[in-house]
């Protein structure tokens, strides 16, 4: 079976990790040193995780509500609660998965701060969102978790907010066990209040917890295999009937994305990958673009958006199933291929229409730069052959 996900990092790396000291070599200020440059931003500081990154932020600025989207990941919300905000959600676009700048302007003020999502690395309308920020006062925080990489018009998501935070997930473009991030903030104040909140509440990473992770990496790169994942899946998702770990129950409690620093060997592993990004993105938009083109033709699913300028360093590629994923799902996994799940469980009223859509129909095709041609055009077969079947029920034929 053909994996949902694949990490960018493997078993050698975990190894040389294992014996990554604290005070050794100095690997985080590698790695930051590496991200300044790529971004062009001063104030930049690693964090345990994208959301822990955004508890901090929220938690250094003096406004009381938080602007988000509909259709985002539960972390976020989370978040922004356990920093005592008050969240208020956006629809999104009709058709798309970020919110339009235009339904902002009524919610917009000098007592609100928005978050910008780039969802899936496909940008959203950031530089109208920035005025408008600009003209009411607002605090403009961009969500370049999934994006770090994407640009809109030549420049690089995350630098056109007042702030930004990243994420390394297991999901994401720069990969860590099992997360990790950073933030960026203009105002060198700012920063400092961020800073002193996220010293004020982190610690050091346990050595326990520290090899636990390296456990969990470690059988994360072995179940690459086709085999391995197959009886993975079925011990995982098949006996329980759950395809995905995804709740809408929120957890409102401080736990290891939010007090655990990210580690000196969790920064060595993701600095390879930081030098070598233009090449993981190049990857990527190859295959974006060869799924768009090969797919284009297919009747059951709705396609992502075309990438026409070739900007976007997407982490997914998210189709909108036309009737009931669970069954395309269902068939797609009989024929080998796993896909992924994206914010099935939105904590979000239903009455948010286009947010429900997206999450009742949305599927991940694999998409990581691991996949071989080999398995990119058995997905391609398989979902060519799941469109003969299912757009027939669809038309009624």
């Amino acid at each position: 079976m053909i994996p949902r996900t694949k990490v960018n990092y493997g078993i050698g790396d975990l190894l040389r990790a294992v014996f990554v000291r604290e005070g050794g070599k100095d690997h985080r200020g590698l790695l930051a040193d590496m991200l300044r440059r790529y971004l062009g931003a001063e104030n930049l500081l690693l964090v345990p995780s994208g959301r822990g990154g955004l508890y901090f932020i929220l938690k250094a600025i003096d406004k009381p509500r938080v602007v988000v989207p509909s259709y985002t990941c539960n972390a976020v919300i989370e978040a922004a609660l356990m920093a005592g905000k008050e969240v208020v959600r956006v629809e999104v676009e009709d058709g798309g998965f970020n919110m339009p700048a235009s339904s902002l302007e009524a919610v917009v003020d000098e007592h609100a701060i928005v978050i910008a999502t780039h969802q899936f690395g496909i940008p959203c309308e950031i530089e109208k969102m920035r005025a408008l920020c600009a003209t009411a006062g607002a605090t403009l925080v961009e969500d370049a978790a999934a994006s770090i990489g994407s640009r809109v018009n030549g420049r690089l998501t995350g630098t056109f907010g007042d702030l930004a935070f990243y994420s390394f997930d297991s999901t994401k473009l720069i990969n860590v066990p099992m997360k990790g991030g950073f933030v960026t903030a203009r105002d060198a104040d700012l920063f400092a209040r961020i800073k002193g909140i996220y010293l004020a509440e982190i610690i050091p990473m346990p050595a326990l917890h520290k090899l636990g992770l390296l456990a969990k990496a470690a059988i994360l790169t072995i179940i690459e295999n086709h085999f391995l994942y197959r009886l993975f899946h079925w011990l995982t998702f098949g006996l329980t009937g759950r395809f995905t770990a995804e709740s809408a129950d929120l957890d409102l409690e401080k736990g290891e994305f939010y007090i655990y620093d990210l580690a000196n060997w969790q920064a060595g592993i993701a600095a390879p990958q930081v030098a070598g990004i233009d090449k993981i993105i190049a990857v990527r938009q190859e295959t974006y673009a060869r799924y768009r083109s090969e797919l284009r033709d297919c009747t059951a699913f709705d396609l992502p958006p075309c990438d026409t300028a070739s900007e976007w360093a997407c982490i997914r590629f998210p189709i909108r199933i036309r009737g009931d994923k669970y069954s395309f799902y269902r068939s797609a996994v009989r024929r080998g291929i796993d896909f992924a799940f994206s914010f099935t469980y939105i904590a979000c009223p239903r009455d948010f229409r286009n947010a429900t859509r997206l999450a009742e129909s949305v599927l991940d095709l694999p998409f990581y730069s691991k996949l071989s041609n080999k398995e990119f055009q058995r997905v391609v077969r398989a979902l060519k052959s799941l469109d003969a079947t299912a757009g027939r029920c669809i038309r009624g034929t």
